[in-house]
């Protein structure tokens, strides 16, 4: 099976480091007629400089908060002005605060809130307009078993992936008519940079991995590599009838 993006065109969300990274290589990779890599920082990390490398133009990057509708505004125009279509959106960037529910600041709530939840509702007041007009276009959105279950400490990040779990079956509803598809493909822990400064700060770096590993029952977590394909071949026409889905890309901690 030899998985393609052959002239698509996509918006990717959180894409400096861990899983948006290898989603952005993963897509330039399978030929995706051109990439807009979106994010906070100002400095461009040196993957995405080797893409560029590579992949030329292909390669466009917008600096910006998803919690501001600014940002969604640019991806879109950058998209319709490089490449003059938008195939996919993989919408995610994402915070989190590690605290129980009752102990966030009413600001620590609306962080979380807004940059995780009202990113998405940006995302289709710009992006779905266009994704009409063309009849077809696809919304991959990053969830979480955190958006399945209740994990201790999670205390506004679980409820807003919940959102998203239910703003995918909700879209996938009401945009059906026009072509266009809206998926949740929801992991349990992921290697990524974020990871692994939880695991210094935890004091027992040895004992935080075990524990991660133990969590999941196929006694390992997932790398950013191994979420990406998945993410690449939900993008591609293999992958045509899939819409309103949470699918859980887990290791099997929900099946527990």
């Amino acid at each position: 099976m030899n998985v393609t993006l052959a002239g698509k065109v996509a918006v990717v969300t959180g894409a400096s480091s861990g899983i948006g990274l290898a989603i952005t290589q993963s897509f330039l990779d399978a030929e995706a007629a051109g990439v807009i890599a979106v994010f906070r920082r100002r400095d461009i990390p040196a993957e995405l400089h080797s893409c560029r490398e590579r992949f030329g133009d292909k390669l466009q990057i917008v600096h910006g908060d998803v919690a501001e509708e600014k940002t969604a505004e640019d991806y879109t125009r950058t998209a319709m002005d490089r490449f003059g279509r938008l195939d996919v959106v993989v919408s995610n960037a994402a915070v989190s605060v590690v605290r129980a529910l009752h102990e966030h600041t009413p600001e620590e709530w609306d962080y979380v809130m807004n940059s995780n939840v009202k990113a998405l509702y940006w995302t289709a007041r710009h992006v779905i307009p266009v994704m009409q007009r063309q009849r077809r276009g696809l919304i991959l959105i990053s969830g979480s078993i955190s958006g399945e279950v209740g994990i201790p400490t999670q205390g506004a990040y679980a409820p807003s992936k919940g959102a998203l779990h239910q703003m995918a079956r909700q879209m996938a509803v009401e945009y059906a008519k026009d072509g266009i598809r809206v998926n949740t493909i929801a992991c349990g822990t992921v290697d990524t940079p974020i990871v692994h400064n939880s695991a210094k700060a935890s004091g027992n770096p040895e004992a935080y991995w075990d524990m991660l590993r133990r969590n999941h029952p196929i006694g390992r977590i997932a790398t950013a590599e191994e979420v990406a394909s998945f993410y690449t071949y939900m993008a591609s026409d293999y992958a045509t009838f899939f819409t309103g889905a949470t699918l859980m890309m887990d290791g099997g901690f929900t099946a527990q």
